[in-house]
């Protein structure tokens, strides 16, 4: 699933009305993808083209652990698990911090179960280190092939109709802002590799 679907997710699932919970949330949301949008990023500076990029590198031991680590189930649920048990034992005075701690790491945690179910080779070692496993779901959020144009029209209403509520909860121009470039990236992302 694509980054920003993930970040207006959190916003909705876990952020509420609140603000800075919503906040929480898409950092959670956007935290996973975080060490391979880096990794990219980087690469394309140095000119290195798409086809090296995601064709070589991506499968390179040290990326693929860095996956690992970022869409790990056992990081992000023991953090999700941790969080939800401070918030329920915290005082007055402490429950805003640990409500916006749990908004952070149930986003990731929420991340990190949608990748487990529509990526395909490209799957990610969830459970390492105990495995090196890899579920190979039967459907990707971009491979055609395995029902991928069906998976990106649900991903793209799903997400236009999170950001529509976003909008009615915030009237805050940074946050439509950030919810316009989520939905610009919509068409943006599927074009660059459509025509790249």
């Amino acid at each position: 699933m694509n980054t920003q679907t993930h970040m207006i997710m959190g916003a909705v699932l876990f952020g509420g009305k609140i603000s800075k919970r919503a906040w929480a949330g898409v950092a959670g949301g956007v935290m996973p993808d975080i060490p391979m949008l880096a990794i990219v990023a980087a690469l394309k500076l140095y000119g290195v083209s798409d086809f090296i990029v995601f064709g070589a590198l991506y499968w390179a031991p040290w990326w693929q652990i860095t996956n690992a680590i970022a869409h790990n189930f056992f990081l992000w649920g023991g953090l999700a698990l941790a969080t939800f048990m401070m918030k329920s034992r915290a005082s007055l005075n402490n429950l805003n911090r640990w409500a916006m701690a749990f908004a952070f790491s149930a986003s990731g945690l929420l991340h990190v179960a949608i990748d487990f179910l529509v990526h395909r080779e490209d799957a990610h070692m969830q459970f390492w280190p105990v495995t090196n496993w890899k579920f190979v779901s039967p459907v990707s959020y971009w491979d055609r092939v395995h029902y991928g144009q069906y998976v990106m029209i649900l991903e793209i209403v799903m997400g236009l109709t999170l950001a529509a509520i976003l909008l009615t909860r915030f009237r805050n121009r940074i946050v439509r802002a950030f919810l316009a470039i989520a939905m610009v990236l919509y068409v943006a992302v599927p074009a660059y590799f459509i025509l790249s």
